[in-house]
Parts: C-alpha cells; sequence; structure tokens
C-alpha cells in the first residue's frame, strides 16, 4: 500500500464540510473540560520538568493548535507529558552538572532556558525529518516491552520526585537516579512540614473522592481552588511561607509568551543533542500508540506520520517561545476529548484558544496554588502511565519480553532516564536481530508417494542426496550459523550432492552469498555437487550480480514454481543423481 505524502497544509478544514451545529456544541463542550484539566495539569509538568509553570501551559496552548491542525487525528490532545517533563528535568539537570558545574546559581536560570530552547529546536527538526522519512515504519523495531518498562520507570521517578512537594521535605537530590532520590527522601523524613503535607493530603484525597463520585465534574480544577484557600488560610494562620505556592517562584505579572530567537550554539547543541534525540523518540512514541489506539477505538483512518509532523511543527514553534516545554501527545486529555464525544478537531484547537482565555482572566488565582496540591494532582494520575493489562501479557509471552521489560525498568532505577530509554530500544533491536538471525534449517526428502516430506532429526541419515531447506532472512546475521550447520553436513561422507531449497527466503546478502559459495567451493574439491532450488527473482538477481550464477552453473539452478512449490526441488535431486550417476560412469571408465 503506498503510504501517503506529508501535507504542509491544515488538513483540519475538509471536516467542516457538513458540519453541523450539534457537532458544534459537542466539540466546545469537550474543548471547555479539556481547557480545564489542561491548566493544572500543565503547571504539573512544568514544575516536575524544574520549569516555571508557564512552560507546560504554553506548550498545552500551541502544542494542541498547530499539532490538530496539521496532524490527521480528530481526537489527538497533544502539549506537555508526563515523559517528557521528567526527561527534560533530568536531561537538563544532567548537562548542567556535566559541564556547568561551576557556573553560579544566578546565571543558572538563563543557561536553563538556553538549554531548553535548543532541546526544543533540535526536537521539532528531527520530528518534522521523521515524518518526511516514514518513521512510523521504524516505530515498529521498538517493543513494547521497552516502552511498558519505560514508563513503569517514569511513573516510580514521578511519585519519588512527588514525595518532596507533597511533604515539604527539601529535595536534595535532583541530579541523581530515582533509588537515589528514594533514599534521600526517606532519611529526611523527620523534615516533613506538617501544613505541607496537610495540603497535599486533603488535596489528594478530595480528587480521588471527585475522581470516583463525579466523573463529569473537572475535578483537577476543584482540587486546585480548594487547596489554594486551604493553603491561603493556613499562611495567615501558621505565619506566610508554612505552604509553599507558586508565588515563591516569582512569576510574571502577566502570563504574555515572550518570542524571541533561539539561541543557536554549537557548543549547546552537541551537549543537548542526545537528550533532544531522547525526548524526541519518546514524544514520537507518545504520538504513534495515542493516535492508533484511540483511531482504532473510534473508528477513525490516521496517518501517523501526519500527526507526527504536526507535533514537529508545534515544537518548531515552540521553540521560539521562552521557556516552553516541547509538545507531545497527552493521555489523560485525549481520553476526555473522546469521552465527551468531540466530533473533529475544532474541538483540539478550541480547547488551546480556552486555555489562554482562561489563564489570561485567572492568573492571579494561579499563583496562589500550592506545590503540594500540584504534587497531590501527579502522584493521583501518574498510574495511568501503567497499563497493567499489557504487562502482564509480556510476562506470559515470552521469557524474551518478560526479560526487556524487566531490564528497562530497572535501568529506570539506576541510570537516567534518557540513558534507559535508550538502553531499552538497543536491547528491543538487540532481540529483534537475535530472532531473525536465527535461520529455520529443515532437512526434506520425497515419500514413496513422491510427496516432500521433513526428516526428524533422529533419524538416521544415510542418503547420496540430501535435501536442506532454509527459511528466515539471510542476511549477515545469519551467514555464519547456516555457513557452520551446512558446511557440517558437507563432512558426511555418504552425501554426495547437496539440495538447498530456497523457496521462503529473504533479504539475502553479501555475506550469505560468500556462505554458499564457500559451500560450493569445500563440495567441488571433494568431488561432490551443490544444487539449488526455489529460486525466487529477488535471489536470482542477487546471485545473478554476485557472479553465483556463473560459479554454480545455470544448469543447477531451479527457479520456484508457485503453483507447485515442490516441483523444483523435485527437479533439482534428479539432476543432482544425474550429477552422480555421469561422475560414478566417468570414474569407472
Amino acid at each position: 500500500m503506498k503510504m501517503k505524502a506529508i501535507s504542509w497544509f491544515p488538513s483540519w478544514c475538509g471536516e467542516l464540510r457538513g458540519y453541523k451545529f450539534n457537532f458544534f456544541r459537542d466539540d466546545l463542550f469537550a474543548a471547555i473540560a479539556v481547557s480545564l484539566m489542561t491548566i493544572p495539569q500543565s503547571i504539573a509538568y512544568s514544575l516536575l520538568a524544574g520549569l516555571p509553570p508557564m512552560a507546560g501551559i504554553f506548550s498545552a496552548i500551541f502544542g494542541t493548535i498547530f499539532t490538530a491542525g496539521f496532524g490527521s487525528s480528530r481526537s489527538l490532545i497533544s502539549g506537555p507529558s508526563t515523559g517528557t517533563a521528567i526527561l527534560i528535568q533530568t536531561s537538563i539537570a544532567d548537562i548542567l552538572h556535566t559541564y556547568y558545574e561551576h557556573v553560579p546559581a544566578v546565571e543558572q536560570s538563563g543557561l536553563v532556558l538556553s538549554i531548553l530552547m535548543q532541546i526544543v529546536l533540535v526536537m521539532g527538526v528531527l520530528q518534522i525529518a521523521a515524518a518526511m522519512c516514514n518513521v512510523s515504519k521504524l516505530l515498529q523495531f521498538v517493543s513494547r516491552p521497552v516502552i511498558l518498562g519505560y514508563f513503569g520507570g517514569i511513573t516510580v521517578a514521578i511519585a519519588v520526585s512527588q514525595l518532596f512537594a507533597f511533604t515539604g521535605i527539601p529535595n536534595k537530590a535532583n541530579d541523581d537516579p530515582i533509588l537515589y532520590k528514594a533514599a534521600d527522601w526517606f532519611f529526611h523524613m523527620h523534615l516533613v512540614s506538617w501544613p505541607t503535607l496537610l495540603v497535599g493530603g486533603v488535596s489528594l484525597l478530595l480528587y480521588l473522592f471527585l475522581r470516583h463520585k463525579y466523573k463529569s465534574l473537572p475535578q483537577a480544577l476543584i482540587m486546585i481552588i480548594v487547596a489554594a484557600v486551604l493553603s491561603y488560610w493556613l499562611n495567615i494562620w501558621l505565619g506566610e511561607g508554612s505552604v509553599a505556592t507558586l508565588r515563591d517562584l516569582q512569576l510574571p505579572q502577566e502570563p504574555w509568551p515572550q518570542f524571541t530567537l533561539p539561541v543557536f550554539s554549537l557548543k549547546l547543541l552537541n551537549q543537548a543533542f542526545p537528550a533532544a534525540l531522547a525526548i524526541s523518540l519518546l514524544s514520537i512514541l507518545e504520538v504513534f500508540s495515542i493516535s492508533r489506539s484511540f483511531a482504532a477505538k473510534t473508528g477513525q483512518e490516521v496517518h501517523v506520520n501526519q500527526d507526527i509532523f504536526g507535533v514537529g511543527l508545534a515544537n518548531f514553534f515552540l521553540a521560539f517561545i521562552s521557556g516552553a516545554m516541547p509538545s507531545s501527545g497527552s493521555v489523560t486529555r485525549t481520553t476526555l476529548n473522546v469521552r465527551l464525544q468531540a466530533k473533529s478537531r475544532l474541538a483540539a484547537i478550541l480547547s488551546g484558544i480556552l486555555t489562554g482565555v482562561i489563564l489570561f482572566f485567572c492568573w492571579p488565582f494561579v499563583r496562589d496554588i500550592p506545590f503540594a496540591a500540584v504534587a497531590a494532582l501527579l502522584i493521583a494520575t501518574v498510574h495511568t502511565l501503567m497499563d497493567w493489562k499489557d504487562i502482564k501479557l509480556s510476562f506470559r509471552a515470552t521469557r524474551s519480553d518478560a526479560l526487556v521489560f524487566i531490564l528497562t525498568f530497572v535501568a529506570c532505577l539506576i541510570f537516567s532516564l534518557d540513558m534507559a530509554f535508550f538502553i531499552g530500544i538497543v536491547m528491543s533491536i538487540g532481540t529483534y536481530l537475535k530472532r531473525s538471525s536465527t535461520p529455520h534449517l529443515v532437512e526434506y526428502a520425497f515419500n514413496s508417494k513422491g510427496r516432500l516430506m521433513v526428516v526428524t532429526p533422529t533419524e538416521d541419515v544415510h542418503r547420496k542426496v540430501r535435501i536442506i531447506g532454509i527459511g528466515g532472512e539471510l542476511y549477515f546475521a545469519a551467514a555464519d550459523v547456516i555457513q557452520s550447520a551446512l558446511l557440517t553436513i558437507a563432512k558426511d561422507p555418504n552425501v554426495q550432492a547437496l539440495v538447498l531449497r530456497l523457496n521462503n527466503v529473504y533479504h539475502m546478502d553479501a555475506s550469505m552469498c560468500l556462505a554458499i559459495l564457500r559451500l560450493h567451493d569445500t563440495l567441488k574439491n571433494s568431488g561432490r555437487y551443490l544444487v539449488i532450488s526455489g529460486l525466487t527473482e529477488e535471489v536470482w538477481h542477487v546471485f545473478h550480480r554476485t557472479g553465483l550464477v556463473k560459479e554454480i552453473g545455470l544448469d543447477n539452478l531451479y527457479f520456484t514454481d508457485e503453483s507447485n512449490p515442490q516441483f523444483s526441488t523435485w527437479k533439482a535431486c534428479l539432476r543432482a543423481q544425474e550429477i552422480i550417476h555421469k561422475h560414478a560412469f566417468s570414474t569407472s571408465i
């Protein structure tokens, strides 16, 4: 099937044909609900990334609008996500610790913004290029257990990092792996701020209650309002600063985005590129999985490369906004959008616009949101990253799937998250290469009725002509295995001719051709012969270009017949017996 070309222009306008007022009412209702969820979530993701609260909100506004406008999915809501937020935090902290450890704290805030803009710019360019290069075909090489293990590690990382804000314990282990952070929190539990813990506990319990009893209400917004009022009275009663709020971050007086040209530095690019690549891949995987899964539920046909292009374009635009986080797919907001039966991408575009409108009118209130409430929101929603059904299936499927999940998860706990992500991808590709490099070798023989049957390995074989069938991908990784097996068979003194049956082989390369050529030379030097059957057109062209047709001889090569797959093997066996008889006759003379 021919892939659709990437469209550089908004394609959602075509969906407005036949658009009805009832559709607009559903889209508007969904947009209002999504925007009310977006503001507290975006602030939570900003703080999780170690950035000002506006970083995630800018991403939610412009990321959602661009992705919906230039993507293909009617349901996808983009903006900041849990995975990208935690990777941004660890990546920037790692760059600062590695290259700018001695930079004064006053200068680090500007340096953080420069690194962030560099990462977002690179992400935008990489994602646009990936969409143009049909990256959706390459995503099949990243196994599901890797993604599940990685998100499992992110879940633990978020829960551990938010325990500090939830309990008011100072976080002194920002740059350390998850296990060290957990240990640091545990050994400093005596520093718990009881007013902060009270606000966090009330926020968590209230959110869980509302989510269970009143699913149609904006639970996060109600919880944030109650927490802000509670922290306000606690700060009056116990003294200012008893419960930390966003006001302590010295937020700007007005929530307007500051457009600026991103600082392009080769030095920063070299330092930030690995992190940008990891976050870009994670964002692509999130968009890919969310877009495909919700398309299956709604029955919509999506073009994943177009959705990735939309997110890439959004990130390229966000690179020109100072302090904006990168955009990715949001599971929770997309789920809400689908649950409220949004009819078109207009719902996502309206949600981005409404988020900006609500933020403008409610900005003074946003400054009084307590950190503990934001931490409670993240702790309560982080479990959505874990798909327990898929994890159970992975453990039941194969040992290698379970091992890949466990190793990826453990790597997240021990190493930095971007390093763990690459470790998971390497293991996924390594597992694929291991499986694909193990060829399927079967020995055949013709029975009394002239039908080809499989010879069991336990049978004693003393035939002059042995038929060996090879199946699978015959590229360089499989060459040594096949060559060793065939040479072992060729050492049998009873064998006078060997018939290779290649009906089910793919992707033959030079290494495999050299292995077959070596087998031919081994047999030829000992007065024996090689005949090949089941040649496909693809294998024939490789043989012809590499000179194997000339070396083996055209009379010893037989094309496959799809109407009768065994016929070419039967003719190859007759040819082998003919050669043996001729050799015996010439020797006797």
